[in-house]
């Protein structure tokens, strides 16, 4: 199922971190005066990816959402109090690490000098903000799937794969790599992973396991297909991550499922939890043991 937010992910990009430092509050207590003082902004919908990094440090957690503006591309960054009311929904509505649409959000600017803003650029992001905004309140928060529109046709750097609308067959340069299969099958993610380019094939259909997935790799040393995996949900992300002296990856994350036969308490539960898979130089892995068929 492709969500809008897949639609959206190119011009909105989001990220709400969560973070602890000693002696934080009273500085934001005094940014939090700032804003005060500040005019109201109008009301605006933002989307994007939500990420809580850590573990909350209840003697001084605070949280930032980063937006990535569609007009000028800058990174904005929306700070909050998880321990507020507006922090705990958003926390409590979003899962660490997957893509999250929030609605209907209010801020004030900050003064991007003031000494609270300051020690806040130096907590150690992974970004940098060009400007700061204090949360004032924001409307309802969901996690979203945030794959590509899907495709039954890509080139990559070593040649075309098609998926067959007629059998679901996927052919390589031609040639049909993956046999015909009943359930339909689409490509939803295609990336550049190092040296080689990497598919993500969805299938599935239906509400006991909406989804499964394959990753086929190609490389300038063949073409390379995983047994099926997934954790049946179809709200996922695959976000390629290249760190200094380590060989890229492709981080595959989806939430947990429990069938619609489940109790509903355990559906719940299954939603709230993270499942990740990573592709890294010919190896598919779940908590760092090989996936094997599904």
């Amino acid at each position: 199922m492709q969500s809008k937010f897949g639609r959206m992910r190119l011009a909105r990009s989001l990220v709400v971190v969560s973070f602890a430092v000693l002696g934080l509050a009273g500085l934001l207590g005094g940014c939090q005066r700032k804003e005060a003082e500040a005019p109201e902004l109008p009301v605006q919908t933002v989307s994007g990816f939500l990420e809580i990094a850590g573990v909350l440090d209840r003697r001084g957690e605070q949280g930032a959402v980063f937006e990535v503006s569609p007009e000028t591309g800058d990174l904005v960054a929306y700070v909050f109090d998880p321990k507020g009311p507006l922090g705990q929904r958003l926390l409590s509505q979003c899962v660490r690490d997957m893509p999250c649409l929030v609605e209907g959000v209010r801020a004030r600017p900050l003064d991007s000098q003031a000494p609270a803003t300051k020690v806040l650029s130096e907590l150690g992001f992974s970004v940098s903000p060009s400007a700061w905004l204090g949360m004032i309140d924001a409307g309802p928060a969901r996690v979203e799937s945030a794959l590509e529109a899907p495709e039954p046709r890509v080139k990559t750097r070593f040649g075309e794969v098609v998926v067959q609308e007629s059998d679901f067959a996927v052919l390589v340069n031609g040639q049909t790599f993956l046999p015909a299969q009943e359930e339909p099958v689409s490509i939803v993610r295609n990336a550049p992973v190092g040296a080689e380019d990497v598919l993500l094939l969805q299938s599935g259909s239906g509400t006991a396991c909406p989804a499964l997935f394959q990753v086929l790799v190609l490389s300038a040393q063949g073409v390379q297909v995983s047994p099926k995996f997934g954790s049946c949900s179809d709200l996922v992300f695959a976000v390629v991550e290249e760190k200094r002296n380590q060989t890229p990856r492709l981080s595959i994350r989806m939430l947990g499922f429990a069938g619609p036969f489940e109790p509903e308490e355990e559906q719940r539960k299954a939603a709230l939890k993270m499942v990740e898979f990573v592709y890294q130089q010919g190896s598919l892995t779940r908590e760092g043991k090989p996936v094997t068929s599904q």
